[in-house]
Parts: structure tokens; C-alpha cells; sequence
């Protein structure tokens, strides 16, 4: 039985790695690539995962550098089952809007990395014609917020990206195209939000994210009732909203 060989992109998230340890426990064998900037990290998580099982390689690297040839990098003889992209960051709106490097900063980190790094997996599974690829995207993208529309305005460039990366495979059965919408999440990331009812575990966010993978579902929402929610969020009429401080 062959392994199933993914790359994962921000492999330090917790998201990524309660996703990866669900993946890991379901499959026989598993040939993971953990790609990220800190070394020691990324082998903390290397480390964990080869307890359950897995082989791992790491790679230490700056994922918003525009230098990195991608598709030399993640060149294989042997096929990708998977492609998970799951870096990001989530800053202080306010401090980053009052810097314009910080802005530019945030949208290369949030979008611009993830896209370029897309579209060189996206070519790989063309040249194989099979295989996942897969965003950690948010729920935030789905309508602009005083409160984050900064981070949001990135995840919602990653949700149009992402659907114009499905429509592009559409004709390829055998190649999925994944977003993942975790709404909020208790993460290291949001060490700094206070928590509230609508938070939801890594551990349970990450389950489902490898269970969306698993089926190929082309939009995920995590929990499934943030769909709800933001269903709601969005229909409010622009004169209503407006008065809100979400």
C-alpha cells in the first residue's frame, strides 16, 4: 500500500496540526512535508506526528518569499495526495492600518503567498492529474467588518481565487479544490480575542477540516453552522448593518 504524500504549507498552525493528526490516525501510512519559517517548530510537530506514525520532512523557509521557485521545490517523482495551505497571521487592525508596510505586509501573508503558492500546486496536479488542494481560508472573508475587515478582505480574495482554481479544474475529476471556513477558533492566533460562545476547539476544527479534505467537499464551513450564521450576517441590508459594531 502506497503512502499518502501531503505538503502542508504553515505546518506549525493548530489547525493544521489537529488536522493532520486526524489525517494521520485514518491513514495506514502517511509521507508528510511540513513547510514553514520556524525550524524548531516545525520539528516539534515533526516529532509528534512520527509518534502517531508518520514519516515527516521538514523544510524551514519563508513562505512570503518571492524568490522561492515552488514548483522546483515540491517536484516529486512519486505523486501529491495533497496540498493543505494553512499559514496566516491575524494582527491588531488598527496599529497595521496606521503603517502601510504593515498593511502590505498582511495582505502578502493572508493572500498574496497563498495565491502564488496555489498556483504552483495547481500545476503540479495538472502534470499528475489527481490530487487535493486545499485553503484554510475564514469566515471573515464572507463580508466586510469594522473589526477585521483587513484580515477579511484577504481571506476574501483566497475565496474567490480559490472558486476561480475550481472552475479552472472543473473538467479534471480526479482533482479537488478545497476551502476551508473555520469561523472563530481557540488558536494561539487568537490568544488576544476574548472568547466567547461561537468559539469552537483546533481539535474539533481540525477533525472536520481533514473530514471536508477526505470527501473533496468544495466549500467547508467549520463548524457546518457558521454557514448559518454568516448567512444571516450577510443579509442584513447595507443602511442596517452599518449601525452594527460586529
Amino acid at each position: 500500500m502506497s503512502s499518502y504524500r501531503a505538503a502542508i504549507f504553515g505546518a506549525t498552525s493548530a489547525i493544521a496540526q489537529d488536522l493532520l493528526r486526524t489525517l494521520v490516525a485514518e491513514q495506514k501510512q502517511a509521507d508528510l512535508l511540513l513547510i514553514g519559517r520556524d525550524a524548531a517548530k516545525l520539528e516539534a510537530v515533526a516529532a509528534d506526528l512520527r509518534t502517531r506514525g508518520a514519516e515527516c520532512r521538514t523544510i524551514p523557509i519563508d513562505l512570503t518569499d518571492p524568490s522561492v521557485d515552488w514548483k522546483k521545490l515540491l517536484d516529486s517523482a512519486a505523486p501529491w495526495d495533497l496540498f493543505l495551505l494553512a499559514h496566516g497571521s491575524l494582527p491588531d487592525q488598527e496599529q497595521t492600518l496606521a503603517d502601510g508596510s504593515a498593511v502590505a505586509r498582511e495582505i502578502a501573508v493572508n493572500f498574496t503567498s497563498q495565491a502564488v503558492i496555489a498556483a504552483a500546486c495547481s500545476e503540479i496536479l495538472t502534470r499528475q492529474g489527481r490530487g487535493t488542494l486545499a485553503v484554510i481560508g475564514s469566515v471573515a472573508g464572507d463580508r466586510g467588518r469594522q473589526s477585521n475587515f483587513l484580515y477579511g478582505s484577504a481571506k476574501a480574495g483566497i475565496d474567490t481565487f480559490m472558486a476561480g482554481m475550481r472552475h479552472r479544474h472543473a473538467a479534471q475529476q480526479d482533482i479537488r479544490i478545497v476551502l476551508l471556513k473555520p469561523g472563530m477558533t481557540d488558536t494561539p492566533m487568537t490568544a488576544g480575542v476574548k472568547k466567547g460562545p461561537l468559539f469552537t476547539s483546533s481539535h474539533k476544527v481540525g477533525a472536520l477540516g481533514w473530514q471536508a479534505i477526505r470527501k473533496g467537499k468544495p466549500v467547508a464551513y467549520l463548524p457546518g453552522w457558521w454557514r448559518w450564521v454568516m448567512l444571516i450576517i450577510c443579509s442584513v441590508p447595507s443602511p442596517v448593518f452599518l449601525k452594527t459594531k460586529l
